[in-house]
């Protein structure tokens, strides 16, 4: 899953940012409301995520919901701040923000607020991904294999979301680096090469396989 967070490279951001990431999320953070369009022009979102604990006046920031909420309906809005920074966010939920977490964050509650967001789209993201005996919840972050739980690191599963999600489809390297990835990591030719064949080894089993299209993408499905 890939996130914009508006916001500012502050202690407080910086903190937001690390919490988004360990829920297995690329995120890019731009520190000015401009840069929004810019930013939806390279990739595409699942989640905006404002901050009202910026530098960034509260004024433009709601101004920027407002818009964000007009041009791009389907994607769901989260606003962050502190206390002090409550009536902005009040403004905000009022302007068209879905939900809001308050500082200091909880990662239980961040991961919760994030699934039940995702939840309401209009295409309805599942909660549960599974394909055979291979079976990932998106809340718990749970891997299970035929009733077993898998051990893997926040990048395999990120790179597993992408294949449940389009299981049974070719899916190219390119589109699995554009939603594990954020804009300022830089991305090694092989690494998603590498990420698979863990994958491949990790999940071993008769009844799911992980096919490689050479020069084409990755196959999750039903063996």
């Amino acid at each position: 899953m890939r996130v914009l967070q508006i916001g500012d490279n502050n202690i407080a951001s910086t903190r937001l940012t690390v919490a988004v990431k360990q829920l297995d999320c690329a995120v890019d953070v731009i520190g000015t409301a401009e840069e929004v369009d810019e930013a939806f022009n390279v990739a595409n979102y699942d989640m905006v995520i404002c901050d009202f604990d910026t530098p960034i006046t509260a004024e433009k920031l709601i101004a920027l919901v407002k818009s964000l909420r007009l041009a791009k309906p389907e994607i769901p809005i989260l606003a962050c701040g502190s206390r002090s920074a409550m009536d902005s966010v009040v403004v905000a939920l009022g302007a068209g923000a879905d939900d809001f977490v308050l500082r200091p964050l909880d990662g239980d509650e961040l991961r919760i607020r994030i699934s039940a967001l995702l939840a309401r789209r209009p295409e309805r993201e599942a909660v549960v991904l599974e394909c055979g005996p291979l079976r990932l919840d998106m809340v718990s972050r749970q891997v299970v294999l035929d009733g077993s739980n898998i051990d893997l690191t926040p990048r395999e599963r990120s790179v597993l979301q992408v294949l449940l999600r389009h299981r049974g489809h070719v899916v190219s390297k390119d589109h699995i680096a554009s939603r594990v990835f954020a804009m300022d990591e830089e991305v090694a030719p092989q690494a998603i090469e590498t990420y698979v064949h863990r994958l491949r080894r990790k999940t071993e089993h008769p009844g799911v396989v992980i096919k490689t299209l050479r020069g084409i993408g990755y196959v999750l499905d039903e063996a």
